[in-house]
């Protein structure tokens, strides 16, 4: 009987000497053998877990390929190099070739069950094994240890390894198809690299989320569910429509899914508009679909750049909320730890006992306010608070007296040369020692004013943007958006007051014309010089000028009778007129406009829309019977 464990070699009695050495040496080869396949072989379990995984995946990017090979012989994207990168990086590197050859395996028997020769098959399963291996050595140094793909240094390598592995596998099969007869070197290199890239940068990710238990933002299932969903739904009606291109709308809600949800969603996001669009795309529905006549490989290649475009942005939006974020807590605990620093700290050190008398102001008050600590301790008073926050200060030392701990108070303090200066206080309260009994107070005060200044800088940055966000990018005038609003906020207004509210519709008569003729950079400086000339008439600053929409100009006047809007029409129609713009095409040489005017008593039973019909219905007029003129709504909406 031989012994099976080192224990049973040990008690086991041998007569021989050299009949025990001989057993103990074949015991430790056993098990030497034994820890050398378990390292380097993975479980079979998993290993057959794998090659599903991988079969299904390059099925389905076949599937999701099979009209655009079909037709030009390129690729969307390619999904199981990188799903395999990411088993790589989540394994110990021993097991890494056991890894590799599966890849290989199951990538030659997909390929020759879907008709490609065995020949080609090896060869470009080799050229996939290649990219994996090199992707993964090129990650696994930043990404294996500690995984998080939003630092920038693992995003980073992340990009580099499937930009670099891609170019390699790609340069190799290219080569190859351009040798025998295929295409050229540079079109397979192209859509080979591009789908390729894609597959790693969503797919990795993905796995290594799901390995390593990192998903989505702590987010109910509702929200991350009803998220999803809207990604889906307005990536199906975005690649559905053709007439109206909103691509910009799928990176809005791809954008919004990872804010929400995080980068693991933002991988998740874009693998499904890959599928959705691309499917689209292939099939000749969408905004590329069928802008493009004749081959396909221009919507592949246009699609996978707005893919590739849209992961940069999310990708790198990630990047920097997670720096952010970690910046934030860092300083957030360093403000905390150091807060209660007195003499050697910038901030302000006050003391006082329980009624609130100063027993002691650290030296940097002189610093901050000018006052020397002397002219403050002792006083109890509230003279250096700007009146304005007083009664705040006041409720923060009854919330201290109560036992709670309000928030920091920002508050306007007195220097002593007359100016206020933004302060920030963090109070806490103060037990005796030996009573435990409250004490009195400590604040740390530190100045914020330059933060306010940047607060309020901020605010007038966003203040201007959302002035911009109000103007025509032609000519500067109001813009629809703008025009409702105020048209809306002039109905209430009028139908609160009773009073007249005028429109007039402004439409430049044969612009198209004019476009055809002097072309369009032309017709562009036409529309400024009209909307100009119409500003200078407009003087008072209720009154609203607006684009609304091609040629076509709104002009609101509030608090306006019929007449005085019939009136201030002719003014612009003649304003115009005597800019002398010429206009072969027009019988009057010049550039003209045709103006509709409406004057109405708003009322609640009607909307703003109603005078705007009446507008267009004069305008209508005015056009029909020979242009260059003013025509008015009918008495029933007119204010005589």
């Amino acid at each position: 009987m031989i012994p099976k464990t080192s224990e049973e070699v040990s008690n086991h009695l041998y007569t021989d000497p050299s009949e025990a050495a001989e057993m103990a040496e074949q015991h430790g080869s056993t098990v030497v053998l034994k820890d050398f396949l378990t390292r380097r072989i993975p479980p079979v379990l998993r290993l057959a877990r794998l090659a599903v995984c991988l079969a299904c995946l390059a099925v389905t990017a076949q599937l999701l390929n099979r009209q655009s090979v079909a037709m030009t012989g390129v690729s969307l994207v390619w999904l199981s190099n990188g799903f395999l990168i990411g088993v790589l990086l989540a394994s110990r590197r021993p097991q890494w070739p056991a890894f590799i050859l599966l890849g290989l395996f199951v990538d030659v028997m997909v390929n020759m069950v879907l008709g490609d020769p065995p020949g080609p098959a090896l060869y470009f399963g080799l050229c996939n094994m290649v990219e994996v291996a090199l992707g993964a050595l090129l990650m696994y140094r930043f990404v294996a240890e500690d995984p998080d793909l939003t630092q920038v240094r693992q995003l980073g390598s992340l990009m580099f390894g499937a930009l670099f592995a891609s170019s390699v596998a790609s340069a190799l099969a290219s080569t190859y198809i351009s040798f025998h007869g295929g295409r050229p070197f540079t079109h397979s290199f192209r859509f080979w690299f591009a789908a390729d890239v894609l597959g790693i940068a969503t797919m990795t990710p993905l796995y290594i989320s799901f390995h390593f238990r990192k998903q989505f933002s702590r987010r109910s299932p509702p929200e991350t569910i009803l998220l999803f969903t809207l990604l889906c739904v307005v990536a199906l009606g975005v690649f559905r429509m053709t007439n109206y291109p909103m691509l910009w709308f799928v990176l809005l809600f791809l954008l919004l899914l990872g804010v929400r949800l995080g980068f693991t969603a933002s991988a998740a996001g874009l693998l499904a508009v890959t599928f959705i669009g691309g499917y689209l795309t292939t099939e000749g529905f969408g905004p590329l679909g069928r802008t493009f006549i004749g081959p396909l490989e221009a919507p592949v290649l246009i699609f996978q750049t707005f893919v590739a475009l849209s992961m940069v942005a999310l990708y790198t939006t990630e990047a920097a909320m997670s720096v952010n974020q970690r910046v934030m807590s860092k300083l957030s605990a360093s403000e905390s730890r150091f807060r209660s620093l007195a003499e050697a700290s910038r901030d302000v050190i006050v003391l006082t006992d329980i009624q609130g008398r100063r027993k002691y102001v650290s030296p940097a008050v002189t610093e901050m306010l000018g006052w020397l600590p002397d002219e403050l301790v002792g006083r109890n008073d509230l003279s250096t608070v700007h009146s304005d926050d007083v009664p705040k200060m006041i409720e923060m030392v009854r919330a201290l007296r109560n036992g709670d701990q309000p928030s920091p108070l920002a508050y306007q303090a007195l220097k002593k040369d007359g100016e206020y200066r933004w302060l920030e206080s963090n109070s806490r309260l103060l037990l005796d020692d030996d009573t435990g009994e409250p004490s009195g107070f400590v604040f740390v005060v530190r100045d914020i004013s330059d933060r306010r200044a940047a607060e309020e800088k901020m605010q007038e940055a966003f203040r201007a943007v959302e002035l911009q966000a109000m103007r025509d990018g032609l000519t500067g005038v109001a813009n629809r958006r703008l025009l409702d609003q105020t048209l809306r906020s002039n109905w209430q207004r009028g139908a609160r007051d009773h009073t007249p509210l005028s429109l007039l519709l402004i439409d430049v008569d044969q612009f198209k014309a004019y476009n055809d003729l002097y072309g369009h950079l032309a017709g562009d400086e036409c529309l400024r010089r009209i909307a100009e000339a119409i500003q200078t008439v407009l003087r008072r600053p209720q009154d609203l000028l607006a684009r609304y929409g091609g040629e076509e100009f709104v002009a609101v006047l509030p608090s306006t009778s019929g007449p005085g809007a019939e009136l201030i029409s002719e003014i612009f129609r003649k304003t115009i007129e005597d800019l002398a713009i010429a206009h072969d095409v027009s019988p009057h040489g010049v550039v003209t406009v045709s103006l509709g005017c409406a004057t109405v008593i708003p009322s609640i039973d009607k909307g703003e829309n109603s005078l705007i019909q009446s507008a267009d219905a004069a305008l209508y007029r005015a056009k029909t019977t020979g242009r260059n003129r003013t025509r008015v709504a009918g008495d029933e909406f007119v204010i005589n």
